[in-house]
Order: C-alpha cells, then sequence, then structure tokens
C-alpha cells in the first residue's frame, strides 16, 4: 500500500507499491505532532529522544515512546 502523508503530501511504501492509498502522517510530521502535544501537557517535548526509559509515565506518550526499551 502507498501512504500519503496528509500534512506534507510526502508518500511511503509499506509492503510494496500497489494502487491503493491511504492517509497518515510521515514519521516526521508524527515526530512534530507529538513533541507539540507533549508540550501542551506541560511536558519536554522528548518524544522518540530518549537514551533510557523515562521517568514520566504519566505522560500520554510513554508507552509509545519508551516501547525500544521494554522489549
Amino acid at each position: 500500500m502507498t501512504y500519503v502523508c496528509i500534512k506534507c503530501r510526502k508518500t511511503w511504501d509499506n509492503g510494496g507499491r500497489s494502487s491503493e492509498y491511504s492517509g497518515g502522517l510521515c514519521e516526521d510530521c508524527t515526530l512534530e505532532y507529538v513533541r507539540e502535544k507533549q508540550k501542551s501537557q506541560g511536558f519536554h517535548d522528548c518524544y522518540k529522544r530518549a537514551v533510557e526509559v523515562c521517568s514520566k509515565d504519566e505522560c500520554s506518550y510513554w508507552q509509545l515512546c519508551n516501547k525500544d526499551f521494554l522489549g
């Protein structure tokens, strides 16, 4: 399937090119979106910048951000 970012219009393929399209946020726009949401919730804009498990487990994005550390 081919995806088109709904914000910046970048395209990418997932599992091979096809004639079907779907929308979503590309990786860069996702990072920007989540970091802005973190700031609006009173947290540092640290999404995907961690080098160890984050101690701010009340953050809405804690599990998603720390999934690489949690196995």
